[in-house]
Parts: structure tokens; C-alpha cells; sequence
């Protein structure tokens, strides 16, 4: 009895303790409210699972030991770069009026230097890994990669072969990958290019001590640096899955960017920082890292572009902030793809004030999910939506995975983060922001032809949804605030 008695006691304690965690560190009073109904309907399993995947670590030392690491990177790359962004906001026409502020909000609170740069789009992994194969078998000096996703296959092992080839060439290979999604690469691809050489480590090592908090912080980034000439970014991992010349079971739509100029340098920055969080060798931002001749200086400037970070150890929410401007200061058109689709309420609003303004809002996601859950919670929001004037269209071919914007036929945006709090919050994310037509019309042009392959909801046939499915839709919802 003693012992029932204070086993009840301290049960209480924790009880308590959780609920005080709760109110403090959880953001919208809905998630609070949710997760204290959580541990009170459900004991001892309802605390595990909030201190397991409820807990944001944003602000916990490992965080303020990578920030630390971060803000050396920053100061030695301000010792190297020539911050000439007042200067092009000012002196350039192909940033409207209109978005010249969030030119001037990424600068002053992400950091982010607005720099010429030409630009090349690539649809597909038909187009992604021959232009990838190419650039790094041009590689003279170093190679840097940071990936979620690598695959032991077919694609996987060709750049594989090409690393092993540069680094027997005296070329310095640096590589980070996520440790849960590309562990079938762990005991061969890594193993094979370890013993020759390449540096390559997970972003974050996953460890049973701290298995759930590690799980809930990927590396969800696709970004590859050569020579400091070439940078690559978008939504494309390694795998054959991704390129449609290569036999799979599902068509992917998908959609990435390759960036000469000095935006490559702010992608060096990012993994620098990156880098120094994965493991103890720490490297600043130095000369070596620059390329070696102008050759990308001299090239045809078709934009003007900045470079934005997401991730853990970041003070705010920042793709998300930028997301959420982006879309109130579009005034004609925003045309938006994402293939997980989960909003805030702020992003949620914002999509709707700017359809309820005149805005030609469309937003392009799949019919089919690969994930069940996100899809169901997903169609939560289109009633509100369709009824605020938001046109939505579910791809048909296949499954369309691209995370891209553009805005009023002058912004673009390609990167690498979903529009859930995962991306928002949780994960280590990168996404470009080029202001100028020539990329926006290529986007536009390309979502365009994906409508061609979509079909559009029908605001008064999706009121008629029965019942049963508005309800899974809300549970999906629900579950899915939780992950």
C-alpha cells in the first residue's frame, strides 16, 4: 500500500511537471490543449509520447552548441564576402517594388545576402542526375554534398563511382547524409567511400540514448557545392525512384535548381555550419572555399537570389516566415506546388487573405500521397480554402514531390521544405528565392503544363463529401499536429 502510494505520488509529480512543460514551451494554445488531454486520457504512454515528439529542442544545448558553431561561420564568411545586397536592391530593376521588403527581411533577420547569379532548372531526375554526373566529374578541388535520402541503387552507386574517381584525383570530399533516411547506405555506399578517403558523416547521428528527439530532427536538405562554381538545390534525393528514364512503379514529378555565382557561396556557408554541427572537425568560411577563376562571374546574370535556411538551432521559424511574406506581398498571381501540404494557421490565412484580395492563388498537390496520413490531413483545409477562392489541383500522373512558388511572374522559389510544421520547425531545410522572369517564367510555364496533368476540386462537389471522409480528415489532422 505505502509503495502503491508513492508510486501515485510521484506519478503526480511528473503529472504536474509535464503539464508546466506543456504551457511553457508549446506555441498555439490548440497544441497545448491537445497535449494535456493526452497525458490526462492516457497515463504514463500520453508523457512518453509528448516528451518523445511533443518536446521542440530548438533552444536545448546540443542546439546552442551547433548555433555557437554557426555564428564562427558567419563572421569568418562576412571576413571573406562583400555584402553588396543594399547596392542591387537599389541599383537593379528586376526586383519589383512590391518585394523589395522581403529582399530587406531575409538580409537583416536571416543573414541573407542578395547576390547575380545564372541559373539552370532541372525537371525530373532525367534532367537532375546526368547535368549532377557532369558537374562532379568536373570537380578540380573539392566537393561538398548534404543529403536526406541516398539510395544503394542504381543512381546511387553512379555517384558513388564518380567520388571515388575525384577523390583518387586529390579532390577534398566532404559529405553529410541523414542517418534514418539513407541508412540502407550505411554498411556498403558508406563504407565504401570512407576507406577511400571521403570524409562522410551523418548530420545527426542517431543514438538509442536519444532516439526520439534525434528521429525528430532530419537533415532534409539536397544541396551540392563544386569548386565553390556550382551549387545545387531543390527537392530531388539520390534514387532511382526519382528519374523516370529508370523502371519504377510510380511516375515523380519533381523539380531542382543548379545556381552559378555567388549564391554558391552562401549554399557553402549553410553546410559549413552544417558541418561543424555533425561532428568535431570545425572549418570557417576560408579563401580555399571561393572558386579558383571568375568563370562564373562572368556568365550572363539571369537573377538576383538569396539563400534561405531553416533548421533547429535557427532563432525563428525561418522558411516558414518567408513563405508567410512571399505570400501576402504577392498581388496578381502565386502559384504554389508542395507534396505535403499541412499548414499553420498563418500560412493557411495567408493563403486565403491573398485569395480573397484578387490574388490568383492555385495550389498543386498530389491526388496520391505516399504518406496516407498527411494526405487525409491535407484535404482538412480545403473547404475553407475553395470557399476563400483558393483554386486547388491534385496531380494524376503521379506523385508530385517539386516545392516550389512563384509569385506575380517575377519571384521564384525552389528548395527543399514542405509546408508543415515539420519543415517548418523540426527539420534542417534550404530553399532559393530568385527574384527576376526568366526563372519565374520557366516555373510558371512548367506548372502550367503540370495542371494539364491534374484535376481541378470543385468547390460545390467537394461540400458534398460525405460525412465519414470531413471526419477521417479531421482525425488525420489531429494526428498529424502531434508528429
Amino acid at each position: 500500500m505505502d509503495l502503491y502510494f508513492y508510486l501515485s505520488l510521484l506519478y503526480i509529480g511528473v503529472l504536474i511537471f509535464t503539464i508546466v512543460r506543456i504551457l511553457l514551451d508549446t506555441q498555439t494554445s490548440s497544441k497545448s490543449l491537445a497535449y494535456i488531454l493526452l497525458v490526462l486520457v492516457i497515463p504514463v504512454a500520453g508523457i512518453i509520447f509528448y516528451f518523445s515528439f511533443g518536446v521542440n529542442y530548438r533552444h536545448r544545448s546540443y542546439n546552442l552548441e551547433a548555433n555557437s558553431a554557426s555564428l564562427e561561420v558567419n563572421k569568418s564568411y562576412q571576413e571573406q564576402i562583400v555584402d553588396t545586397t543594399d547596392e542591387l536592391l537599389h541599383s537593379d530593376s528586376k526586383i519589383p517594388h512590391h518585394f523589395q521588403s522581403l529582399v530587406e527581411f531575409h538580409h537583416h533577420t536571416m543573414g541573407a545576402y542578395l547576390s547575380k547569379n545564372s541559373f539552370q532548372l532541372l525537371i525530373n531526375g532525367e534532367d537532375k542526375y546526368p547535368e549532377v554526373l557532369r558537374t562532379l566529374a568536373s570537380a578540380k578541388r573539392f566537393i561538398h554534398m548534404e543529403y536526406y535520402a541516398w539510395e544503394n541503387d542504381t543512381r546511387g552507386n553512379q555517384i558513388k563511382d564518380v567520388l571515388l574517381e575525384k577523390i583518387q584525383e586529390g579532390v577534398k570530399i566532404r559529405i553529410l547524409y541523414d542517418d534514418y533516411a539513407s541508412r540502407g547506405i550505411r554498411k556498403n555506399i558508406v563504407k565504401e567511400l570512407q576507406e577511400a578517403g571521403v570524409e562522410i558523416y551523418p548530420k545527426i547521428r542517431l543514438k538509442i540514448r536519444q532516439f526520439a528527439n534525434r528521429l525528430n530532427h532530419r537533415d532534409h536538405r539536397k544541396v551540392i557545392i563544386v569548386d565553390g562554381k556550382y551549387g545545387f538545390v531543390g527537392g530531388l534525393n539520390i534514387s532511382d525512384r526519382y528519374d523516370n528514364t529508370i523502371h519504377t512503379k510510380l511516375y515523380w514529378r519533381d523539380t531542382h535548381a543548379k545556381f552559378t555565382g555567388p549564391l554558391v557561396q552562401e549554399l557553402q556557408k549553410h553546410f559549413l555550419s552544417s558541418w561543424n554541427a555533425a561532428q568535431s572537425e570545425k572549418l570557417l568560411f576560408s579563401g580555399e572555399f571561393l572558386p579558383s577563376d571568375h568563370t562564373a562571374d562572368s556568365l550572363p546574370h539571369k537573377g538576383l537570389a538569396q539563400i534561405i535556411p531553416g533548421g533547429p538551432y535557427y532563432s525563428f521559424s525561418n522558411i516558414m516566415l518567408s513563405y508567410l511574406k512571399i505570400f501576402n506581398l504577392a498581388r496578381q498571381k502565386l502559384y504554389v506546388t508542395n507534396p505535403y501540404f499541412i499548414p499553420s494557421s498563418s500560412i493557411l490565412n495567408a493563403l486565403k487573405q491573398a485569395a480573397l484580395s484578387g490574388v490568383d492563388v492555385r495550389l498543386l498537390l498530389p491526388e496520391k500521397s505516399d504518406s496516407s496520413l498527411v494526405g487525409a490531413a491535407s484535404r482538412f483545409y480545403f473547404d475553407e480554402l475553395l470557399e476563400a477562392g483558393v483554386r486547388i489541383f491534385l496531380y494524376t500522373k503521379g506523385f508530385i514531390h517539386a516545392k516550389t512558388v512563384v509569385a506575380d511572374g517575377s519571384l521564384s522559389v525552389v528548395g527543399t521544405a514542405n509546408m508543415d510544421i515539420r519543415s517548418f520547425d523540426l527539420n534542417f531545410e534550404i530553399m532559393s528565392v530568385v527574384y527576376g522572369d526568366d526563372l519565374a517564367q520557366k516555373l510558371e510555364s512548367v506548372f502550367m503544363e503540370d495542371l494539364k496533368l491534374s484535376r481541378e476540386i470543385d468547390a460545390d462537389f467537394w461540400n458534398q463529401k460525405p460525412f465519414h471522409k470531413k471526419l477521417i480528415y479531421a482525425i488525420a489532422r489531429v494526428v498529424s499536429s502531434f508528429l
